[in-house]
C-alpha cells in the first residue's frame, strides 16, 4: 500500500501516476469519544465512504508543540501508523483559532488487507475560542484483498470550555478499482485532487455548515470519474460521514 501525507502546513501540488501516491492533506482516545463507521453498499464500482501519502508523515496540528499541557481527563490520540490518516486539533489558549486538517489519497496496489484508518479529534479548554479538525481520506484499491476494513472516527470535546467552537469531521472514500485506471481517468484524478488540496489548504476561510457537503460532491466527483473508465471493474460503493460538535 502506497501513502502518502500532508497537511494545512505543507505547500506544492500533488501528482497522481500509476502506482504512485499524491498528496495527503493532514483515532484511541476514550471508546466513548469515538464516532464509529456506518456504511451502505451500492452497485457499481466498489467503494467505501466513510465521514477519511507518506513518503514521510507530517505530524497534525495536535501533536506540533509537544510542550502544550494536555488538561483533558483522557489520554492524547495514538499517532497514526502506517498509511493512518489523523487531523488532531487541540486548543487550550483563550481567544484563538486552531485548524488541523489531514487530506490524504492513499495507493493500496499490493493485495495486502485495506484496514486504513482515517480520524479527526477537535479537543478543546478554553474561553472564546474555536477549534476545528478535519480529516479527509481516499484509498483506491487496485488489486484484489480478501480485507477491506477501513475505520473512520472522529470526536469533538470541550472541557472547561467557555464560549467555545469545536467541530470535528472525518470523512473517508474507499474504491476499489478491480484494475488498472486509463491515463486519462488517472490524469483527471490528478486534476481534482489539485483542487481538493487547495480546498483544503484555505478551509479556515470557508463555513464550517459547508465542509461536509463539500467534501461529499468531492467524493461523488471521483466516483463518476472512476466509473467512467472501463478498466474500473469493482463491484460496490459504500459511504458514509462523522462529524462531531462539542457540547
Amino acid at each position: 500500500m502506497v501513502s502518502q501525507h500532508s497537511d494545512d502546513r505543507t505547500n506544492g501540488g500533488p501528482r497522481l501516476g500509476a502506482g504512485a501516491p499524491v498528496r495527503v492533506l493532514s483515532r484511541a482516545a476514550v471508546a466513548a469519544l469515538l464516532a464509529g463507521l456506518a456504511g451502505v453498499w451500492l452497485p457499481g464500482a466498489a467503494a467505501y465512504a466513510s465521514g477519511q501519502h507518506d513518503d514521510r508523515r507530517s505530524a497534525p496540528g495536535g501533536w506540533h508543540g509537544s510542550g502544550r499541557s494536555w488538561v483533558f481527563p483522557f489520554d492524547r490520540p495514538a499517532r497514526p501508523d502506517g498509511d493512518g490518516n489523523q487531523a488532531l486539533a487541540v486548543n487550550t489558549e483563550d481567544g484563538s483559532v486552531d485548524y488541523s486538517v489531514d487530506f490524504a489519497l492513499v495507493w493500496a496496489e499490493d493485495g495486502d488487507p485495506v484496514q486504513t484508518k482515517n480520524e479527526a479529534y477537535a479537543f478543546a479548554s478554553c474561553t472564546g475560542c474555536t477549534t476545528v479538525a478535519v480529516g479527509f481520506q481516499v484509498v483506491l484499491i487496485e488489486e484484489p484483498t480478501d480485507v477491506i476494513a477501513p475505520e473512520n472516527l472522529s470526536a469533538a470535546v470541550n472541557y472547561n470550555c467557555t464560549e467555545c467552537t469545536t467541530y470535528a469531521l472525518a470523512n473517508q472514500l474507499v474504491v476499489s478499482l478491480g484494475g488498472p485506471l486509463t491515463e486519462d481517468t488517472m490524469d483527471q484524478l490528478s486534476a481534482l485532487w489539485c483542487e481538493i488540496d487547495d480546498y483544503g489548504d484555505d478551509l479556515e476561510d470557508v463555513p464550517l455548515s459547508g465542509v461536509q457537503n463539500q467534501l461529499e460532491a468531492y467524493k461523488a466527483q471521483i466516483l463518476t470519474i472512476i466509473q467512467a473508465d472501463p478498466s474500473a471493474a469493482g463491484d460496490g460503493i459504500a459511504t458514509s460521514s462523522k462529524p462531531a460538535a462539542g457540547a
